[in-house]
């Protein structure tokens, strides 16, 4: 009996040391370069329909580098690297109504493209991140007390998507473009 209880602790210990290891959280590791330790985040440039959208991200970008502080957010001339955001695509989309087909809730949707220029050289990028895609859902229907009216949503959409933008500077995967090749 002894050797029963003694087999079942130890199977519970175990389970309990594998089911904590696999539930940790990995922190994400800086992949930029060391010796980057600034950067200057010019007027996003903004491929979708909808307007103004450019200077909301690009606002939330730089509150964003402020608020994480791992980078100063400084100017072209003092910056070590310009980070270029660009919004490639923006939706707006009910996707649930009520049994009336009024809009309950909608989700908001950003696509980002973000690449690392040279301040001396703003037409080739030095690394280029794959898009981002941030989303976030409210409810939308005016008869709710819960409604979340579409501008503040929009905000909170482009707070997140610059949150997004420093974690991928940080810590993403990025690709170096291959070097234009010169005729002879």
């Amino acid at each position: 009996m002894r050797g029963r209880i003694f087999h079942i602790a130890v199977a519970m210990l175990l389970i309990g040391a594998f089911s904590l290891t696999g539930c940790r959280i990995q922190p994400r590791v800086r992949t930029l370069p060391e010796e980057i330790h600034t950067v200057y985040v010019p007027m996003f440039l903004n491929t979708s329909y909808e307007p103004g959208l450019e200077e909301l991200a690009t606002r939330a970008t730089v509150e964003a580098f402020l608020a994480d502080g791992r980078l100063d957010v400084v100017t072209p001339a003092n910056a070590d690297v310009v980070v270029q955001g660009t919004i490639l695509d923006f939706n707006d989309d009910m996707t649930a109504d009520e049994s009336d087909h009024f809009p309950l809730i909608n989700t908001m949707k950003v696509n980002v493209k973000v690449n690392l220029y040279s301040p001396k050289d703003r037409l080739h990028p030095i690394m280029e991140y794959k898009p981002l895609t941030v989303t976030t859902s409210y409810v939308s229907d005016t008869r709710r007390v819960t409604m979340t009216i579409p501008e503040d949503a929009r905000q909170t959409l482009m707070d997140g998507m610059g949150r997004q933008v420093v974690l991928e500077v940080l810590t993403g995967e990025y690709t170096k473009p291959a070097e234009e090749k010169k005729p002879k």
